[in-house]
């Protein structure tokens, strides 16, 4: 039944347009089932690689890699891997067909969990351990892990083959594995790991390839999934040519150029409103731009220039501490892992490796290092030398706003140089029909002092398994907004899909002079017959937040109103009367806030229990701990109007 129901509610997401295709896909898939055949070509040549300049992984201190450590899991990568099998739950994904298995449920467990394993993300590192060491054991490891997952995921069987993104990940990454062993001479002279090259890994690579060109991502689900599929193609076919290789490359430079301006507004703004996805997806054009240099493809002006105002966007939306604002989901994804690190900045790995790319000193933060990843994508141009000779640049610390875009970042510098951090969001819910990584957070904020968050969003914990929690984790309640009745402003009809979309406005902003204003609404309530507006001052002077909301009800029918303010788990929660509230972190007696509330609204102080979602937070995926809010709560059936101070009493 509930199959049923996401059914129809997936048909309601869909044009005309994507009926038809789907229709044609579905055809496709029974086709595939009936006539199953693994494809095959010939490998005619690889690209040339003799002047490209060798990687020097001397610098680099790299972690023991026999343990592969994600979402708060660990597998050892020293044993044999049941690539079906999710660790999470102790569940296994069955050998049947791969498109007709169900990943909506837990049925068979987690299959983000699974794919996180079968990314295959941690041979780069085993490999650059090689490097380092010259020691043969990791390259051994390298083709016995290689060798097994070809054993147990023959072409379309099994959960590995079922989505396009999963496949485009492996791609990339055996792309830069390939180029740390083209020069080695362990590697290619030895007939034992020449038989695995051409028996094994090559018609793997060919199997991606085909796979990534004939399923492709379109109409609802054209997001960062079809980017994946373009960037894996065009990366691959750069290095591997294969008799459709020319096809397949025009094929994904023309979809690159697309979707980068596509998915991005005209100021580098991601269409997806996920704030940790950012990180994800620059990686996919930002890895297929360097390729292409290294290969003499060169993409347009305006996709480099698209691709610098991306960075640019990363560049102000990271805090003191090089916090990214925490809007929409999060799933600690990302495209390549030479660190072996699933818990580095990569963003501001992304600012080192723009930093040389576009020539751009600015982007170098003075709490940035060099990293691995960085080196590795621009050897090439010595990118190091290039990075060393720059002075990093102060750190941002005047508001940035993208009012076309609904982000506003507040910034400001108290005497001693410390930073005051809030992000307000005045945007979209998400990224054409089902808005499928989007929150229900319009007009929601949060504030962080000197890079600690103190007032947050509880983040995403999980996407199909936990439905309960899934739902909590992305509703209006779960974020510094207000709540009607038991209601979100959209209509969450799967894991990653959303009906009935609010729209927000930006009414009017003020960025001059000591204090800067945003005013904005959204109509999400519009069915309730409630609509929500909501002012945003910030007094740098008197370092203070100034709160207001307009709630307008029609007629007289009785609504509840909640209002949380979401703290991080580290921050104490100190009631002063029935108002007033002191924000703190133990042992420190600089960084703290007053909350002045609205004497309209009762509130309560909510720990995190068990049986209930609130109150709890995910700082990463599949991550969960235990935290509180103050939330205020009232039952009206007249409009109504609230105003709230946030003043910052530390001396930074």
């Amino acid at each position: 039944m509930a199959d049923v129901k996401w059914l129809i509610n997936r048909l309601k997401t869909m044009s005309a347009g994507e009926i038809q295709f789907r229709t044609s896909q579905f055809v496709k898939k029974k086709i595939e089932k009936k006539r199953l055949t693994v494809p095959k070509s010939t490998l005619i040549r690889t690209a040339d690689l003799s002047s490209f300049k060798t990687f020097d992984f001397s610098a680099f201190e790299m972690p023991e890699t026999d343990k592969f450590h994600f979402f708060g899991l660990e597998i050892d990568l020293d044993k044999p891997i049941n690539f079906h099998h999710d660790i999470s739950s102790g569940k296994d994904f069955p050998m049947s067909f791969s498109k007709d298995i169900n990943i909506r449920s837990d049925a068979f467990g987690s299959a983000k969990v699974v794919w996180e394993v079968n990314r295959l993300q941690f041979l780069l590192p085993i490999l650059i351990k090689y490097r380092q060491t010259g020691d043969q054991s990791f390259l051994d490891q390298f083709v016995r892990i290689m060798t097994d997952w070809n054993a147990q995921n023959p072409y379309l069987k099994g959960v590995n083959w079922y989505s396009n993104i999963e496949v485009n990940i492996r791609l990339i990454n055996w792309y830069w594995c390939w180029l740390l062993l083209a020069d080695d001479k362990k590697w290619t002279s030895s007939s034992d790991y020449k038989t695995f090259t051409d028996e094994i890994w090559l018609p793997l690579i060919y199997q991606h390839c085909f796979y990534a060109h004939n399923n492709p991502s379109y109409y609802s689900s054209a997001n960062n999934h079809l980017i994946s599929e373009y960037a894996g193609l065009f990366i691959a076919n750069c290095l591997w040519k294969f008799e459709e290789s020319d096809k397949w490359l025009e094929f994904a430079v023309k979809g690159l150029e697309k979707e980068i301006l596509v998915q991005h507004s005209a100021n580098g703004v991601n269409k997806e409103e996920a704030a940790e996805y950012i990180q994800f997806i620059t990686d996919f054009f930002l890895i297929s731009y360097v390729v292409g240099e290294q290969h003499g493809i060169k993409f347009s002006t305006s996709y480099a220039n698209m691709l610098s105002k991306i960075c640019d966007y990363i560049y102000h939306f990271l805090d003191a501490k090089g916090n990214f604002p925490k809007y929409g989901d999060e799933d600690d994804g990302r495209v390549i892992l030479p660190d072996f690190d699933t818990h580095s900045n990569n963003f501001i790995s992304i600012l080192n490796t723009a930093a040389v790319l576009f020539q751009k000193p600015e982007w170098k933060r003075p709490d940035s290092e060099w990293d691995i990843k960085s080196e590795l994508l621009t050897a090439y141009r010595n990118g190091k030398a290039y990075w060393n000779k720059i002075t990093p640049s102060n750190l941002p610390l005047e508001s940035k706003f993208y009012p076309e875009e609904g982000h506003f970042y507040f910034k400001s510098a108290t005497d001693t140089g410390k930073e005051i951090y809030a992000h307000l969001d005045a945007a979209p819910l998400g990224f054409l029909s089902i808005a499928a990584h989007g929150h229900a957070d319009s007009l929601s904020y949060f504030i962080n002092l000197d890079g600690f968050p103190f007032l947050v969003d509880p983040g995403t914990f999980t996407y199909h398994t936990h439905p309960e929690w899934r739902k909590y984790f992305v509703s209006t309640l779960a974020h510094n907004t207000i709540a009607v009745d038991d209601d979100d402003q959209a209509k969450l009809a799967g894991p990653t899909m959303w009906l009935q979309h609010f729209k927000s406005s930006v009414e009017s902003f003020d960025k001059k002079g000591n204090t800067e204003k945003v005013v904005a609404s959204h109509d999400g309530y519009l069915k309730l017959g409630v609509q929500h507006k909501r002012t945003f001052e910030f007094d740098k002077k008197q370092s203070e937040f100034r709160i207001y909301d307009e709630i307008t009800l029609e007629g007289t029918r009785e609504t509840q109103l909640r209002m949380p303010f979401h703290v991080h788990p580290s921050v104490q929660i100190e009631q002063i009367d029935p108002v007033n509230f002191i924000l703190s972190r133990p042992g420190d007696t600089e960084l703290r806030i007053h909350i002045e509330l609205s004497s309209q609204l009762n509130y309560e102080i909510y720990k995190a229990k068990e049986e209930n979602p609130l109150g709890w937070y995910s700082p990463t995926f599949m991550v969960k701990v235990p935290s509180s809010l103050v939330l205020g709560s009232i039952k009206s059936s007249k409009s109504i109007s609230l105003a709230t101070k946030i003043k910052i009493l530390s001396t930074l």
